[in-house]
């Protein structure tokens, strides 16, 4: 992570008024993190991005005002254009690595092996959804957002985001259903 930018958060202030940067980065850090994380399935990847978010966020408020109110949908439609961003540059998709632990012995190995391949047939599952599809899975129930900040995030309508929530369960209920029938 860019070490400058929590001492830049913590003393920096707006033309109008104060802003506690800091406290904003301490409260929305891990959520922006988790989501960028599943977003880019590398974590070097989500710390340089969950920092451009907050840079982003100083630079904004330099210079003009943001609700707070609707600074929590305002980072994660930051989190979510950079990721755009950065798949558009790099052209690469998130990928599950295998988990190192899997290797050791006893009798969690069943269990440790049941997970990993239930999480890889997860991401396999989400990747074969549309973007929009994910962000709405990873908001509304990764992150927990509530349907009004999870539709200022992607930019629809409550009606919208409902649909595409319904859809993507939807779907991915019929790749999972499918992907276990085809390993029994």
């Amino acid at each position: 992570m860019k070490l400058s930018v929590i001492g830049y958060l913590f003393t920096h202030r707006r033309r109008n008024g104060s802003i506690d940067a800091g406290a904003l980065y301490l409260h929305y850090q891990p959520a922006i993190y988790r989501y960028l994380y599943y977003r880019t399935g590398n974590a070097q990847t989500a710390e340089d991005l969950t920092a451009d978010v907050f840079l982003k966020m100083v630079q904004i408020v330099a210079t003009q005002p943001i609700e707070m109110r609707f600074i929590q949908a305002w980072l994660f439609q930051v989190a979510r254009n950079l990721a755009i961003d950065h798949y558009r540059r790099t052209a690469a998709h998130p990928s599950v690595a295998l988990a190192e632990d899997l290797e050791e012995g006893g009798a969690d190995l069943n269990r440790k092996m049941d997970n990993h391949l239930t999480s890889a047939a997860l991401a396999q599952a989400l990747s074969q959804l549309d973007e929009m599809q994910r962000d709405v899975l990873a908001l509304r129930f990764i992150e927990a957002l509530p349907i009004a900040e999870t539709a200022r995030v992607v930019h629809k309508s409550e009606d919208a985001v409902k649909g595409l929530q319904r859809r993507a369960l939807l779907t991915l209920r019929k790749l999972l259903e499918q992907e276990e029938i085809e390993h029994v």
